[in-house]
């Protein structure tokens, strides 16, 4: 018997317009009449992904940053899983080595050492995923990114490395070439202490080796005196992997990597088609 429901966002509850489903939020809202919990499961800072959820009149508690952060329904912190001093350096300068823009995500929001060489590659990567939109257009999105997100800007990282007072919870670095990405995440993942994924084709996401999303949704549903066994996880990306692998009830979206429909029990239909509704109506009909 399914007793909570784990949702990502991009990709998943949110439709290709970055929007809440309204048709995902009946299903939700269903769902908890039949005293089923629900949480979120994202790759997002928990500022970011609660202003989108809130719009929608959509209020959860949130696992944030791919497992780095773990909230209750109040926004209160209940563990956060920082990456160590030593692994944040090293990660940087595999990084940087590589010529790639990355970003760190802390306990006070996003900062980028390198702001306008992030609107640049940002750029580039939005002309090959919408070549159809001008050039005023593409610049507009990326800069009201950097606005709506809050990015704050660090000349120097060392800084961010020295001050005790801000903790490192993820990295997020991009790349339009393929082979950099790899480089990287091979790379990374020989250190031992990080988790790589990933929730778009032009990205890596680093944590803690034990910041990952199942892991994390283990923690929040076991707090509840819930098994894995009796939890409902949806996504479509590489950063959804592990709580699909460990959930008993496990949904891919229709928009997913091939390779994550490949990993899950189910697959329903993509993001622009009601995906999550339809998955969750469908456990509804025999979850007694």
């Amino acid at each position: 018997m399914i007793k909570v429901i784990a949702s990502d966002m991009d990709g998943t509850l949110l439709n290709s317009k970055i929007q809440v489903d309204a048709e995902g939020v009946k299903a939700i809202e269903m769902a908890r009449a039949k005293g089923i919990h629900f949480v979120l499961c994202t790759g997002r800072m928990y500022d970011d992904a609660t202003q989108l959820i809130n719009h929608a009149n959509l209020y959860a508690p949130a696992i944030c940053m791919n497992g780095a952060e773990i909230r209750d329904e109040h926004g209160k912190i209940l563990k956060q899983i920082p990456i160590e001093e030593a692994s944040a350096r090293y990660t940087y300068q595999v990084l940087k080595d590589l010529g790639m823009y990355c970003e760190f995500f802390t306990d006070i929001g996003p900062i980028s050492p390198n702001k306008d060489k992030g609107i640049e590659l940002m750029k580039e990567i939005q002309r090959k995923v919408h070549p159809d939109l001008s050039a005023e257009e593409i610049h507009r999105y990326v800069e009201e990114r950097f606005e709506s997100k809050d990015v704050h800007v660090i000349d120097d990282p060392e800084r961010l490395f020295r001050n005790k007072d801000i903790t490192i919870l993820k990295f997020i670095a991009f790349s339009s070439d393929q082979a950099v990405l790899k480089k990287a995440k091979d790379t990374l993942e020989s250190e031992g202490n990080l988790a790589i994924s990933s929730s778009f084709s032009d990205n890596i996401e680093i944590t803690h080796i034990d910041a990952q999303k199942g892991l994390s949704l283990q923690y929040y549903v076991e707090r509840m005196g819930v098994t894995m066994d009796e939890t409902f996880a949806i996504g479509d990306n590489f950063n959804d992997v592990s709580m699909l692998k460990m959930a008993g009830y496990s949904v891919a979206m229709g928009n997913a990597e091939p390779a994550v429909k490949k990993l899950a029990k189910h697959v329903t239909d993509s993001n622009d088609e009601h995906g999550v509704a339809t998955a969750i109506h469908k456990i509804l009909e025999t979850n007694n």
